[in-house]
């Protein structure tokens, strides 16, 4: 099955990444969520309110598809991977599978997330930064957060990426703050003519504080968490490594993602620590775990014939593991 996605066998790809989809969210199809999940801000109940529990399930399985998609050509036009490989899609797709998979405000932010990770990646490759982009990704991130107040936790790894960019114009500053506000001031302003900013921001602020620093769930949450950590970190080393054989560009468009790993380990804050809220780490897993078992020396990872059947069969087992895991696993 390996051999499909280092082979850019485009086809077999798509059916291996709809097969696992499709059996990660089997119960969540049957069996949607009856309320919506916690943790969402008021645009996200507004634009979710309505919605059958049906309709979310579908809209949600749909939209993380789109996002692994995005990822993945993000990694592609950067140069950060090569050309032809789903392997980020398949791996985002596990990442935002596992659990009780459903539209979660966590799913939502994170698109947003994705075009600010871009515009700020586009950076690196530019001669004359353009202001627009330093708007452009803080608006994103600001509607991320009004999505989804706890992914204020990234503000701070996107301000550390505008000086790994070399970001220190008191413009591009300036554009930096608009861009984040500007969400928030047309939130604000409608919460100000419906009459209801008081209320509306106390729930922000009860959100955005009520950190949880708990650990529960059954044997079978504990092991797939334990796996997840353990592929992520073992990707972590992968990537760090493979940075010394780079450009600049390639190593500050690694550093930005490293970045955002540090963010989504502030986001669990939010959840529990265990089981690991795996769609926190959706996008730092699926490139970190990518370097595992991509060939190529774009990834820098294994390519030695002596380990192609033992990694084969590790994929293998990892991408079973996870799908029917996912399927065993009881509802919470």
């Amino acid at each position: 099955m390996l051999k499909a996605f280092r082979n850019n066998d485009i086809i077999v790809q798509i059916i291996v990444i709809l097969a696992v989809a499709g059996l990660m969210w089997a119960k969540s199809f049957a069996y949607p969520l009856s309320t919506p999940p916690s943790g969402g801000g008021s645009l996200f109940y507004w634009l979710t309110g309505a919605m059958s529990p049906t309709l979310a399930t579908v809209l949600g399985f749909v939209l993380m598809l789109v996002e692994g998609v995005l990822l993945t050509s993000i990694l592609y036009r950067h140069k950060l991977i090569g050309q032809g490989t789903l392997l980020p899609v398949l791996f985002f797709v596990i990442a935002m599978s596992l659990g009780r998979p459903s539209l979660t405000p966590v799913m939502l932010g994170t698109l947003f997330l994705l075009v600010a990770i871009d515009q700020l990646l586009i950076t690196s490759t530019l001669l004359s930064i353009g202001l627009d982009k330093t708007f452009g990704a803080a608006a994103c991130v600001g509607l991320s957060i009004v999505l989804c107040p706890t992914m204020v936790v990234f503000v701070i790894p996107v301000i550390i990426s505008m000086f790994n960019f070399s970001l220190y114009s008191w413009r591009d500053w300036a554009m930096f703050i608009l861009g984040l506000l500007a969400p928030w001031i047309i939130v604000e302003t409608y919460y100000w003519l419906c009459d209801e900013m008081f209320y509306r921001n106390y729930l922000l602020w009860y959100t955005v504080t009520d950190i949880h620093l708990s650990a529960w769930g059954n044997v079978l949450q504990w092991i797939w968490s334990i796996l997840f950590l353990l592929l992520l970190v073992c990707g972590l080393f992968k990537v760090i490594g493979s940075s010394r054989n780079h450009n600049i560009n390639f190593n500050k468009n690694i550093t930005t993602l490293l970045l955002f790993t540090i963010g989504s380990v502030g986001l669990t804050l939010y959840t529990q620590l265990f089981p690991v809220p795996a769609e926190a780490y959706a996008i730092p897993f699926a490139c970190c775990t990518t370097y595992l078992f991509a060939n190529g020396s774009s990834t820098g990872s294994f390519s030695s014939r002596r380990n192609d059947i033992w990694i084969n069969v590790a994929f293998v087992v990892i991408v079973v593991f996870f799908a029917v895991i996912n399927m065993i696993t009881p509802i919470a």
